[in-house]
């Protein structure tokens, strides 16, 4: 199993604030016109601030920009909403990996860390120089890791 960029906690009520403010952006203004706010939660820093990088900025940005109110304030009441199943973690024994950008705000290295710690046996790997969106801030990075999870778990199913 591979959980990537992503907490068993329900969200920490010191966002909830932030995150229902957001909502009321999004009912009123909607995607469009709070795309640049919202990009620093998706992004690290380093992909934002890279001017190599900035078509990408520019098309992730559409993309971003796409979604409509509906789905944008759905997906946030679901961050804001969702029950934690930190509990159930320990019922876990297949092998897995935690993967998590040193840059991620929106889920940070301590939640990647919380998990790590309950799933028996899991791996963790950070990636450098990214954020909520590694897969495409370092593919190269991501992919690197997940091969090197999949050929060391193979070796573990032969070896059973």
């Amino acid at each position: 199993m591979i959980l990537l960029e992503t907490s068993a906690d329900a969200e920490d009520p010191a966002n909830i604030p932030k995150y229902t403010k957001l909502i009321g952006a999004i009912k009123w203004l909607g995607v469009k016109r709070l795309g640049k706010k919202i990009m620093p939660i998706l992004f690290g820093q380093s992909f934002l601030k890279d001017k190599s990088r900035k078509a990408e900025y520019k098309q992730w940005l559409g993309y971003l920009n796409q979604n409509d109110r509906i789905g944008a304030v759905r997906a946030t009441k679901g961050v804001i909403e969702r029950q934690g199943t930190y509990d159930k973690l320990s019922l876990i024994k297949t092998p897995t990996l935690i993967i998590v950008g040193d840059e991620d705000v929106a889920t940070p290295y301590k939640k990647a860390q919380r998990l790590h710690f309950a799933v028996a046996g899991s791996k963790l790997a950070v990636i450098k120089g990214a954020g909520h969106s590694s897969t495409v801030e370092t593919p190269k990075q991501v992919n690197d890791v997940i091969e090197q999870f999949l050929n060391d778990s193979q070796g573990l199913d032969n070896a059973s």
